[in-house]
């Protein structure tokens, strides 16, 4: 599936193989973007039998009308919330590439809407929100508190009828991590839209997508939050206004590992050929050694496709170190085993809560049947 994101397209495949194609990118949240190259490019002569067409027909479908939703439900909510804001919504991550009409858009689903706002503004945008339909997604108060006191972003919102999901932010990672930049940065860093919001520039826009794959701690999308990647740095790769415009925002907000391990990962996963200028302008250190080999050892297995049918040797070694430093880098060990340790006691009140509560509906069925 590298080769056909990367356009090097095989010379046949077997019906097995197209099975196997079509439910590893579907596992991936690719299938779109897959069937997009395969059915508008012209630089390939491969056989695509109608079964395999359907699916690649049905996916491009989907995400048409899918956009088509991001674009209204973006347009709305900009209409509820505008008079609450002191400057225009900015519009993250894959609605983002969606309204910006960027080339990641390109086969892009996704769960929810990302938005970032100032930090001042966002008690009168909640409230506005909160009438328009929007209510918390979570009732917990321990994760009420780690989201407004911890966290970059306010508690997802769910609208009540639609089912819209909308997460909030005033800034890009976890104030608690001590490494949430100076958000002014990305805030010039944005470009408006034709339908009332901003997104950000194709440089920040690659910087920040990087920041995000490379500071999570789970990586069930990785592969794809990857091919993002790829497709955002062709937008810039030829542009030396854009590329020094990349490394100055990483320099000024201290994220020049993450756009490092970037570049790196689309090598050595993606195949991409990174011009040996582009390691040249970094000016601190690259990492190197046990750091490195760590490095390669947890994003060569947790970036590669996701699916049973594909074997990667010590994935889930790999998936738990970077589970670990993923929590690591968002917050302080203390505040890490305060976290661990609540989620692990709401998880198993849930589950004993949740096995009473199923007991008492299979009894209440029984007795209406009978």
């Amino acid at each position: 599936m590298t080769g056909i994101l990367t356009k090097n397209f095989p010379d046949s495949l077997s019906a097995t193989e197209w099975r196997d194609l079509i439910l590893v990118a579907r596992a991936n949240s690719l299938l779109p973007r897959v069937a997009s190259i395969l059915l508008n490019s012209s630089d390939h002569d491969l056989y695509i039998p109608p079964r395999a067409h359907a699916h690649l027909v049905a996916s491009i479908r989907h995400e048409t009308l899918f956009h088509n939703q991001v674009v209204h439900e973006v347009k709305l909510v900009n209409s509820k919330v505008s008079g609450a804001l002191t400057r225009k919504l900015i519009v993250l991550k894959g609605a983002g590439y969606v309204i910006a009409g960027s080339k990641a858009a390109k086969g892009r689903i996704f769960s929810d809407i990302d938005l970032l706002l100032l930090k001042n503004d966002i008690p009168k945008v909640e409230r506005a929100l909160h009438l328009f339909g929007f209510v918390s997604d979570t009732d917990s108060e321990y994760d009420q508190k780690y989201y407004r006191e911890w966290a970059h972003e306010i508690p997802p919102l769910r609208h009540f009828q639609r089912g819209t999901v909308l997460d909030v932010h005033h800034n890009i990672i976890p104030v608690v991590s001590g490494r949430a930049p100076n958000i002014e940065f990305f805030f010039e860093s944005t470009v408006e839209t034709e339908y009332g919001v901003e997104v950000l520039r194709p440089a920040a826009m690659f910087l920040h997508s990087a920041i995000h794959l490379f500071f999570s701690e789970e990586f069930t999308n990785g592969f794809r939050d990857l091919s993002d990647l790829s497709l955002l740095l062709d937008e810039i790769i030829d542009d030396d206004v854009e590329l020094s415009y990349l490394f100055s925002l990483a320099g000024n907000t201290g994220f020049e590992n993450e756009l490092f391990l970037a570049f790196r990962y689309l090598e050595r996963v993606f195949d991409r050929q990174i011009p040996a200028h582009i390691y040249q302008r970094f000016k601190q250190p690259l990492p190197k050694g046990i750091r490195l080999g760590l490095n390669d050892f947890i994003f060569g297995k947790v970036l590669a496709a996701n699916h049973r049918l594909v074997d990667v040797k010590f994935r889930g070694l790999a998936q738990w170190l970077a589970f670990v430093r993923g929590h690591l880098l968002k917050m302080p060990f203390n505040i890490l085993v305060k976290h661990t340790a609540s989620k692990l006691w709401q998880s198993i009140v849930k589950s004993v809560t949740g096995d009473v509560e199923n007991r008492h509906h299979v009894q209440r069925k029984d007795v209406k049947e009978q």
